[in-house]
């Protein structure tokens, strides 16, 4: 499941409302943000409850201070609405599934 987070409100009930949540913040001419996207997405959808919320900073500005993000693509994993994990700039992929596969594996 994913959902387009356009206020700090929403960004806050996401993470709290699930178990498991990835966050993808990007910008609108950010070419390696919108390229990292459909890897996150294809990840996620491989974790059945996970979810993935997609913000986006070019039309919600305050989340970087928020998130302290100076930035992006910024990718992170909250549990139980705790960040567990933030990469930013430049995604490793690898070990952003490690992570991922993780904390999937002490919720199942």
């Amino acid at each position: 499941m994913e959902q387009l987070l356009s206020t700090i409100a929403a960004y806050q009930d996401f993470v709290h409302t699930h178990k498991l949540a990835v966050i993808h913040v990007m910008r609108d001419n950010c070419s390696v943000c919108h390229a990292v996207l459909p890897q996150i997405r294809g990840l996620v959808e491989e974790y059945p409850g996970v979810v993935l919320g997609v913000i986006n900073q070019s039309e919600l500005e305050a989340i970087a201070g928020e998130l302290n993000i100076f930035t992006v693509p910024v990718d992170l994993i909250y549990l139980e609405g705790k960040e567990m994990h933030r990469q930013g700039r430049f995604i490793d992929m690898q070990l952003f599934e490690k992570q991922l596969n993780l904390m999937y594996q002490s919720i199942a």
